[in-house]
């Protein structure tokens, strides 16, 4: 079973930075709560995302929008973020609106509205008892597009073989994304836009939800798949529905190497008895938590083991210990109506009767006194938590009107009630007044001592003034002077570290230019990336001329174009670092221009300076020459065979 997380999130400031929030994550399941006073949008999209939660909660769902985009727009994003399981719910309504404040007092639930904590808190706690309404963004449809991974480029002779390919490849996985829907028994309509030897795209709309369909994003060769629900013109609000109320439980628990664990309801009814040595304390909490909500969490030994206080706290629940470790021949005696496995299981048992039988009279006392269509197990829960019977009863009777959906509750309404709620606003009004004109009175005492103290400064400013300010001159020109001459200093460092790398570049170039004249090594031009703007860059700084050798750190990037670019200088050959697109390899081979990879070579390499060994160089060179005069052979031969099946072509129309 899977936590029942709910986040409340209310708007902390706004700055220059974006805005940041307050918020409170509710783990129902846990029975824990955390706070986080000021997070960032972003933060919080990923906290949404990790504890995918079951509601965001907030009081306005326009202020989780960022201030870049303003209404629908910002929201929208926002949205599409949120884990496919996750709820929206604004507390306050989305088409009647009421005050925050009123919903929360209603259910008895206090905060400070200056205090953003406390209105993410009350957020969290509405939503939580069914309160608000749901956001609605997306429809009950599901778009799926198949579509090509990557541009087929701007031509050359091996574009429409690759498009052929491209256009087959997105024909196919639109027909196993057909199988994959009919064999699921989902409707859907397909549009395709087809292409030479297949679809260039195809469009699946499946009257599905998102979660409903087992086809994930992604991309995969030449094809990739959008999987994504369809969203409404505009958002939309339905109400929530209040959640079952979880029953109330005793807990007994016999911590150890085997754990015991007896669930009672708050009649005595053995509810689950099970014990177990695998169980980690997070099961053992999941399973109370699948049984009820543990008002009580009973020991048979005192004092109380801290494994029983860890699950007593985990719930906020009540702790019921002994007053002295209970003997075998009682919980024997205790037990002897029920059956259990072991004495683990009978000591967590008996533990659970003996708080049982502690509370027992006072159970059946608020039996008796408790009208029909009270929940008599919740008024158990609040006497056992310091509230009287009588207080009690009454509480639950005027909050059974809580009980109902909100737009009901309004209806419902009462103008006495609405008096009473006016009366109260009022009567806090008067009471900050009151507060506010003590705190103006102690502001203007405050502001008459400021002024006092301040002509008394404004004097003794006027009696240092010249001094000051002759000693200021002073100051500041020797301040200025010591800055010039740090600024010269720094010069000076700067001109002699750039002296000594060009004299150890001077040295290198000397070396390189001896092994170039004894034939031992090729000079390279080095060329950051493979792109025309680079490739201009270079030829202004130290040209680029026929038959160079050209080497570029980064091969991406670069198309057909820039090939012809160097084609047109006539460059001898290049070596490249990382991966060539395809169409730029082909566009070499067309020119007859031979392309290399770094790691096929012994490249040296220092700044912009490279050199490769001449007979290493030259034997790769003729290999490709091999390589390149094959390849145009077959060239040759396949445009030959082109041409006879063309004319075969036209002369078996012209006989027709």
């Amino acid at each position: 079973m899977s936590d029942r997380v709910i986040l409340g999130v209310d708007l902390a400031r706004r700055s220059k930075c974006g805005r940041s929030y307050a918020v409170v994550v509710l783990n129902e399941t846990r029975g824990t709560v955390e706070r986080f006073p000021s997070i960032s949008r972003f933060r919080l999209i990923r906290m949404i995302k990790r504890l995918k939660p079951e509601i965001v909660a907030t009081d306005n769902i326009y202020e989780l929008g960022n201030d870049k985009g303003r209404g629908d727009g910002s929201l929208a994003e926002f949205l599409r973020e949120l884990p496919s399981r996750t709820k929206l719910v604004q507390v306050t309504g989305g088409v009647r609106r009421q005050p925050l404040n009123r919903l929360a007092k209603r259910l008895r639930i206090t905060f400070n509205r200056f205090n953003p904590l406390d209105e993410a808190n009350a957020c969290a706690l509405l939503a939580r008892d069914g309160v608000g309404d749901e956001v609605l963004f997306f429809r009950d449809k599901t778009q799926i597009k198949v579509s090509r991974a990557r541009s087929l480029g701007k031509g050359g002779w091996s574009q429409k073989r690759y498009g052929r390919r491209v256009h087959a490849a997105v024909k196919e996985r639109t027909e196993e994304i057909k199988d994959i829907l009919r064999e699921s028994g989902l409707k859907y309509e397909l549009s395709v836009k087809k292409g030479f030897g297949g679809y260039v795209s195809a469009i699946f709309l499946v009257d599905a939800k998102r979660d409903d369909i087992h086809i994930s994003s992604g991309r995969s060769g030449d094809v990739q798949v959008k999987v994504s629900p369809l969203e409404r013109e505009r958002i939309e609000f339905v109400q929530q529905r209040n959640p079952p109320r979880r029953r109330y439980i005793i807990v007994g628990i016999d911590p150890g190497t085997t754990t015991g664990v007896a669930i009672l309801d708050l009649n005595g009814n053995l509810i689950e008895l099970s014990s177990s040595r695998t169980r980690t304390p997070a099961e053992l909490i999941e399973t109370i938590a699948e049984a009820g909500r543990p008002l009580i969490v009973a020991s048979d030994v005192k004092p109380v083991p801290s494994g029983v206080d860890k699950i007593k706290r985990a719930f906020n629940a009540i702790l019921h210990e002994p007053q002295e470790s209970l003997a075998v021949d009682i919980k024997i005696a205790l037990t002897k109506s029920f059956e259990y496995r072991n004495d683990h299981e009978r000591d967590a048992l008996a533990a659970a009767l003996d708080a049982y039988n502690s509370h027992k009279a006072k159970f059946k006392q608020i039996e008796k006194k408790t009208p029909p269509g009270v929940d008599v197990d919740e008024v158990k829960a609040r006497v056992l938590r310091g509230s009287k019977i009588d207080a009690a009863i009454s509480s639950l009777l005027t909050d059974k009107r809580v009980d109902k959906p909100v737009s009901d509750r309004v209806e419902e309404e009462k103008v006495d009630e609405k008096v009473v709620e006016l009366r109260s606003d009022l009567k806090s009004a008067y009471e900050r007044i009151d507060l506010l004109k003590k705190y103006i009175e102690e502001l203007e005492l405050k502001i008459r001592d400021k002024e006092m103290e301040i002509e008394d400064l404004r004097a003794e400013i006027r009696m240092i003034l010249s001094h000051e300010r002759q000693m200021a001159l002073r100051s500041k020109e020797l301040k200025r002077r010591d800055s010039e001459i740090k600024r010269l200093k720094r010069v000076i460092w700067e001109l002699k570290e750039e002296n000594k790398m060009l004299l150890s570049r001077i040295e290198h170039l000397k070396s390189v230019r001896k092994q170039e004249m004894r034939g031992e090594r090729l000079p390279l031009k080095v060329i950051d990336s493979f792109n025309r703007n680079a490739i201009m860059r270079s030829m202004e700084e130290y040209g680029i001329r026929k038959g160079d050798i050209l080497l570029f750190k980064d091969a991406s990037g670069g198309g057909e174009s820039t090939v012809r670019m160097l084609g047109e200088i006539g460059i001898k050959a290049v070596v490249y670092l990382g991966e060539m697109s395809h169409m730029a390899a082909d566009a070499f081979i067309e020119l007859g221009i031979p392309a290399f990879r770094a790691d096929e070579l012994s490249i040296k390499m220092s700044d912009e300076i490279a050199v490769v060994d001449a007979k290493l160089f030259e034997m790769k060179m003729e290999e490709w020459r091999k390589e390149y005069g094959l390849l145009m052979k077959k060239q040759r031969e396949r445009w030959v065979e082109e041409l006879v099946d063309q004319y075969r072509m036209e002369r078996e129309r012209e006989n027709r």
